[in-house]
């Protein structure tokens, strides 16, 4: 399932286990930014977990807007509410790609650099 750390494909076969995990997570890092809990790097919960782009893609796009969602309104989302954060979070995702942001505010890892094109 490309996540070190998570149940083998053959086990975790619809990316159950990882999905629980990321969601969990996006909560945790949800009241570490909320509680102030590292005033010099807010996004160091986030920066510390290391995802993949295709990891990182579904963390912000699927588990944050669950995960906060849930915190939110202090119960689980309607698939309506869902879906409907879902697009906004991706919306806000691919924005800050393009401003060359990281979701989390950190560096970005690894990967190619941009050839200053003309």
């Amino acid at each position: 399932n490309g996540g070190e750390g998570f149940a083998p494909d053959h086990v975790d076969v619809n990316r159950t286990v990882q999905a629980n995990v990321f969601q969990f997570t996006a909560m945790l890092s949800y009241w570490y930014r909320a509680l102030d809990v590292d005033t010099a790097d807010p996004h160091a919960f986030f920066n510390a977990m290391q995802l993949d782009a295709i990891q990182e893609t579904m963390f912000e796009t699927v588990a944050r807007p669950m995960g906060e969602g849930m915190i939110e309104l202090g119960r689980t989302l309607t698939m309506e509410e869902m879906r409907a954060r879902s697009l906004r979070a991706n919306k806000e995702y691919q924005m800050r790609k393009r401003n060359g942001r990281r979701g989390g505010g950190g560096k970005k890892k690894g990967g190619k650099k941009k050839k200053n094109r003309r």
